[in-house]
C-alpha cells in the first residue's frame, strides 16, 4: 500500500469513528472541536477533509440525523414533543418546532396527527381480526438485472440502518468505487414485527462495475443481486413510513394475487440522495423476485 493509500486509509478509519459517536451521542452536545480531537485532526482541517470525504457538512449531516430520529420517535413512540426535542439535543420546543417544519415542511403534530401510529403497530401476519388498509399502491411486475454490489452489513433497527449508508458512502465513494451511475440498495432479511429489534439483519448497498474490485475496508462486503422477474412497489415519502407499503403489499396484495416469492430478502432501491431530497419527495422502490 503506498504512502498515499496509507493516508487515506487512515482518515477513513478516524471518520468511521466519527460517525459511530453521532449515532450513538446524538442527544449530546456535538462540537466541531470535540468531533476533530475524535478524528484526532486539527479543526482548522477537519470540517474540509469531513466534507470531502462525505459530500456534506458535519452540520449538515448531525442536522440531518437528529430530525430522522425525530420523526422516528413521533411515530414509534409516545414522548412527548418536550421528550423528543431533549433527545435531539434542542434547546426548546420551539427550536425543535422551527428546525423539524423547514426541514419536514410541517409540524411535529402535524406529522404525528396525519400519520396512524397505531396502524404502524398492527401486525398483519397474525391478525386478530381482518385488518383493513386505507392506502393501496400501485405493484409492477418488473424484470430485475444481476448487479454486484458493495455492502456494510447493519444488525438492529432497521430505522437505524442510515449509519451502515454514511459509512459505505464515505468508504465506497472516497476509495474511487463509485460513479454517477451507481445505485443505492437495502437488503432486509427479517420481518421487523416478528423479530427482536436488536436481531434484525440488514444490508447498505451501492452498485459497482467492477465486481473484482479489491475492497479498501475490511467492514465491506461483495453481495451479488441476482436476475429475476420482481414485483415492485414505488413509494414516495419519509422512510419512517415505509412499513405502509409492505403491510398492505405482504398483508393483503400478495394474498389476493396468489403470489409465490422467490427466497431471497426484499430489497429496497433509493432513486434520490437524501442530503439533498425533502423527506415527503424521497422516492424508494420496495422489490421482492418471483418465482
Amino acid at each position: 500500500m503506498t504512502l498515499k493509500n496509507t493516508t487515506k486509509h487512515s482518515y477513513r478509519q478516524r471518520l468511521l469513528q466519527v460517525i459511530d459517536y453521532l449515532y450513538e451521542h446524538l442527544d449530546m452536545a456535538l462540537d466541531v472541536n470535540s468531533l476533530a480531537e475524535l478524528a484526532n485532526m486539527s479543526a482548522y482541517h477537519f470540517h474540509r477533509i469531513y466534507r470531502e470525504f462525505t459530500g456534506e457538512t458535519i452540520n449538515s449531516t448531525v442536522r440531518r440525523m437528529r430530525l430522522f430520529k425525530a420523526a422516528t420517535l413521533l411515530l414509534h413512540s409516545s414522548l412527548s414533543q418536550a421528550e423528543i426535542a431533549k433527545q435531539v439535543k434542542y434547546a426548546s420546543v420551539e427550536a425543535f418546532n422551527r428546525a423539524f417544519t423547514k426541514y419536514y415542511g410541517e409540524t411535529p403534530n402535524q406529522y404525528r396527527q396525519l400519520r396512524s401510529a397505531k396502524e404502524l403497530e398492527q401486525s398483519v401476519f397474525y391478525p386478530t381480526h381482518p385488518k383493513e388498509y386505507n392506502q393501496m399502491y400501485n405493484v409492477e411486475r418488473i424484470h430485475s438485472e444481476a448487479l454486484t454490489l458493495v455492502a456494510i452489513p447493519h444488525q438492529g433497527d432497521y430505522m437505524q440502518i442510515g449509519r451502515a449508508f454514511e459509512k459505505l458512502g464515505m468508504l465506497a465513494g472516497s476509495a474511487g468505487l463509485l460513479n454517477e451511475h451507481s445505485r443505492s440498495f437495502g437488503i432486509y432479511y427479517d420481518d421487523p414485527k416478528t423479530v427482536d429489534k436488536d436481531q434484525l439483519r440488514s444490508m447498505a448497498c451501492m452498485s459497482i462495475d467492477n465486481p473484482n474490485v479489491e475492497l479498501p475496508d475490511e467492514q465491506l462486503q461483495i453481495v451479488e443481486l441476482p436476475e429475476g422477474d420482481a414485483l415492485s412497489v414505488l413509494f414516495k415519502g419519509d422512510y419512517t413510513e415505509l412499513d405502509k407499503p409492505y403491510d398492505w403489499l405482504f398483508g393483503q396484495w400478495i394474498p389476493d394475487n396468489q403470489v409465490e416469492l422467490a427466497d431471497f430478502p426484499p430489497f429496497e432501491e433509493y432513486l434520490n440522495d437524501v442530503r439533498e431530497t425533502p423527506p415527503s419527495e424521497l422516492l424508494t422502490r420496495i422489490n421482492c423476485l418471483v418465482k
